[in-house]
């Protein structure tokens, strides 16, 4: 009988605590991106937050000392989807022109869509000083993909697939830099922007069908 009681009575394991925490986490992160498309990022405040959430304004703040560390939550998911969904479009076909250009059109995609939320964010995002101290992810797929191509015999020997890799990383955030400028509509079409300056760069690293003399 007493055994039954103290398992009635038990408190919740660490992994029910962590799984319940996650989740109220997500739901706070959840409001306030919400909010930051609807109102924008500056003009949100944590009061709005916690009514969104419907929570206390102190349950927000155990989960979200400083407003920027919405940004860096919001960089970190950002950063998971787009890695995965590069990693998959890069597998979908071979050859270094057909997988960067499907990944280029992929990561135009998802941001189109989202374009309201991530023109409010991006800019913001940026101030925090994010991109340059995080990881280059999407550098690294870029160079391995031409890292096989190079292997294939795709790309020129001299080419660097490392630098080649931070280069087409490089034009992508500046594209979509440009694309969000705090412009209402979208000042040009993102895919055909990023493409047609991957298309520059392939000519710089691709090799070249060889024209021999006429016998």
């Amino acid at each position: 009988m007493n055994g039954e009681l103290v398992l009635m009575h038990a408190k919740p394991t660490a992994g029910r605590r962590e799984r319940n925490r996650d989740a109220m986490r997500a739901r706070v992160y959840e409001a306030a991106v919400s909010l930051f498309a609807e109102k924008g990022f500056t003009a949100t405040s944590f009061d709005d937050i916690a009514a969104r959430a419907d929570v206390a304004r102190a349950t927000v703040f155990n989960h979200f000392r400083r407003k920027d560390e919405f940004l860096l939550a919001w960089g970190d998911e950002r950063r998971r989807r787009l890695g995965a969904l590069l990693i998959q479009e890069s597998t979908r076909e071979v050859g270094v022109v057909n997988q960067l250009t499907r990944c280029m059109r992929a990561l135009s995609d998802v941001t189109t869509q989202e374009r309201a939320l991530t023109s409010e964010l991006l800019l913001a995002w940026v101030r925090t000083g994010a991109p340059v101290l995080e990881e280059p992810y999407s550098a690294y797929v870029f160079a391995q993909i031409v890292t096989d191509g190079k292997a294939r015999g795709e790309v020129r020997p001299e080419v660097d697939p490392v630098m080649a890799g931070q280069l087409i990383r490089d034009m992508y955030l500046g594209t979509l830099y440009r694309w969000v400028g705090g412009a209402a509509e979208a000042p040009f079409p993102l895919a055909d922007a990023m493409t047609g300056a991957l298309r520059l760069i392939f000519d710089g690293i691709l090799t070249r069908p060889e024209t021999g003399s006429a016998p």
